[in-house]
């Protein structure tokens, strides 16, 4: 198993700040959330860059790239939020091949015809796929039932992955996401998607907000995913409030 532990732990602090303290505590893979606290890694000059590549190395530790979510919409019409949506994409493959990440991770988008911003979203993806190196993995990630949000289901998600003409590409199942877009199917979910699941961000609610909390500290059924986790090799990513919330989730994970 591969365990990351997300910046998002740590969202209260400065980004160099967050992250050399996650690698002191002794995790060797951190997702860096590029909303909010880590947006600023996209306009970083090449000193900035090397001094984190340094630390890793110090470390022998890697970061993977959550990509920012407010400013990427690839099923946006407007064309200045499209060029927007080209500009963080290259900006976050840029910073994924300079540190040899395994992944790097999207939200699909949001647009209010959901089938014409399914199709817009196909499109760019399946184009800019291209643009990834073979050895980093393009994520897509299940998002949580707002107002017209894309990928909220099994369906979107899939339909996604088949448009995509690449083998390095799968799904990073949110548990807390998924126990509020489907909560009576949470189960039923997880099983369709299996088969292009390669990643968990994982973290409990109670099925009313997503609430980022430790495993057990909330509602969700942990048992098929636990089930999941031990027979093959995912990226198991605590996304949680704390970084004391996802210590105490190592727990259900025994060595």
């Amino acid at each position: 198993m591969n365990f990351l532990i997300s910046s998002y732990t740590l969202y209260h602090l400065p980004i160099e700040l967050a992250i050399e303290t996650l690698l002191k505590k002794g995790w060797k893979s951190i997702e860096i959330m590029c909303e909010g606290h880590g947006f600023e890694l996209l306009g970083w000059d090449a000193k900035k860059r090397k001094q984190l590549r340094d630390l890793l190395w110090n470390y022998e530790a890697k970061v993977q790239f959550h990509a920012p979510i407010k400013k990427f919409n690839p099923a946006s019409e407007d064309p200045t939020v499209r060029l927007e949506t080209e500009k963080i994409w290259n900006e976050c493959i840029e910073l994924a091949i300079y540190y040899d990440s395994d992944y790097v991770l999207f939200h699909p988008g949001r647009a209010s015809n959901h089938e014409i911003g399914l199709e817009r979203i196909n499109d760019f993806f399946s184009k800019k796929s291209k643009d990834l190196q073979e050895n980093t993995a393009l994520l897509i990630e299940n998002v949580p039932p707002y107002k017209d949000e894309i990928g909220t289901t099994s369906g979107d998600l899939i339909t996604i992955m088949n448009a995509i003409e690449k083998n390095n590409v799968g799904v990073c199942f949110d548990t807390g996401h998924a126990f509020l877009s489907y909560r009576d199917e949470f189960t039923q979910e997880l099983e369709k998607l299996k088969p292009v699941i390669k990643a968990f961000h994982l973290n409990d609610n109670n099925g009313k907000t997503d609430e980022h909390l430790a495993l057990g500290n909330g509602k969700i059924p942990f048992e098929s995913i636990l089930l999941m986790i031990k027979d093959n090799k995912y990226f198991i990513n605590f996304e949680m409030k704390t970084v004391e919330y996802a210590e105490q989730s190592l727990t259900y994970f025994p060595k």
